[in-house]
């Protein structure tokens, strides 16, 4: 199992190839060579909505690193210009992270083939916990109740299966990412400012959590699916802040950030076809 990929689990995102073709602009910073990739949405874009659209893809660019990222639309369609190469980057445009904070209910080494999960495991959860494949795609399960997941594998720290309690503040919750390097972990990680109402609901879950024993006691930070980490709670957490780690690069993070920080595109936004 490939780290960075269940960390971010982007390489099944929307958008696997683009009709991407160079042109020149006299006004562009690289000395005039731009790419342009053209998107069209599966329901046609027009005024207001559309406008939106624009803006947000092209603030999207922008926190991906896009050099003078320019959106114009025309019969429906944006186009994003850039300066310079866009590169393995356009699947990140599209793509909308599901995150999830989730409160851990049990823990277990993939390997572990024994016939009778922890009784910390929900009973109709069982079987699922007992048949998880910690190598097979990470899927996002319904918000509202119970799931199961694998964690991340990092030289630290083998991979897990756990089982999760129904998600406690999701990524509507979110106000503000930015990609950061963390000194005590010596890793890159997403630094998140929770909105006043995912800034209730954090206090509150780690009130609750910092009272139980492990790992019951932790909590999941949930990325399409899959665990990126599952800190415990050692104490109230007040302020509405709270950092991710992971098995994140550079690049990871600062792709992460920019899909967190950005309101979701229009659903079935791709390339548009020759």
């Amino acid at each position: 199992m490939t780290s960075p990929i269940r960390a971010l689990a982007i390489v099944a995102a929307l958008l696997t190839a683009g009709l991407a073709v160079t042109a020149c602009d006299s006004g562009s910073p690289d000395g005039g060579k731009r790419t342009v990739v053209a998107f069209t949405a599966d329901s046609p874009l027009s005024g207001e909505a559309l406008k939106q659209a624009a803006e947000q893809l092209r603030h999207r660019a922008e926190l991906l690193g896009f050099k003078d990222p320019r959106v114009s639309t025309d019969g429906g369609t944006l186009s994003l210009s850039v300066a310079g190469a866009v590169d393995n980057r356009t699947e990140a445009l599209t793509h909308q992270v599901v995150l999830e904070f989730r409160p851990v209910l049990a823990t277990a080494p993939p390997a572990d083939s024994s016939t009778t999960p922890s009784s910390a495991v929900p009973l109709p959860l069982r079987p699922q916990f007992q048949a998880l494949d910690c190598t097979a795609p990470p899927r996002p399960a319904d918000p509202s109740t119970a799931t199961v997941a694998c964690s991340t594998t990092t030289a630290q720290e083998p991979a897990l299966k756990l089982a999760l309690g129904p998600v406690a503040i999701k990524g509507a919750d979110i106000a503000k990412s930015t990609a950061v390097f963390d000194d005590r972990s010596a890793k890159w990680g997403i630094d998140l400012t929770f909105t006043a109402t995912g800034a209730t609901d954090f206090t509150t879950l780690t009130a609750a959590l910092v009272t139980q024993p492990d790992p019951a006691n932790q909590f999941a930070i949930v990325i399409d699916g899959a665990v990126a980490s599952h800190p415990a709670v050692m104490q109230t957490i007040t302020g509405g802040q709270a950092l991710i780690t992971g098995s994140f690069t550079h690049d990871q993070a600062q792709t992460l950030a920019a899909q967190l920080a950005t309101p979701a595109l229009p659903a079935g936004l791709r390339p548009a076809t020759p």
